[in-house]
């Protein structure tokens, strides 16, 4: 069997579990859902002014969540 297919079989840790949360919960396409939802409201306001800041932000925690997420834990071998 290959390492990369060895790696992808292996047991996620509780670092990957939470790199993989985060990666879905700050995924850039929810910056524009949120502002549909809030539309109207002082929060959507702030959102659409911010916005560029907002999605870098997002962006950036979105790529550190899928670095985390398929990341080897070093505790975890792959035999």
């Amino acid at each position: 069997m290959s390492r990369v297919s060895r790696a992808l079989r292996r047991e996620m840790s509780g670092r990957n579990k939470m790199g993989a949360l985060l990666a879905i919960l700050t995924c850039p396409c929810h910056v524009v859902m949120l502002g549909f939802v809030l539309t109207g409201s002082a929060v959507g306001t702030w959102l659409v002014t911010v916005r560029a800041y907002l999605l870098l932000a997002f962006t950036l925690l979105f790529l550190f969540g899928l670095w985390l997420m398929v990341r080897p834990d070093p505790s975890c071998r792959i035999d």
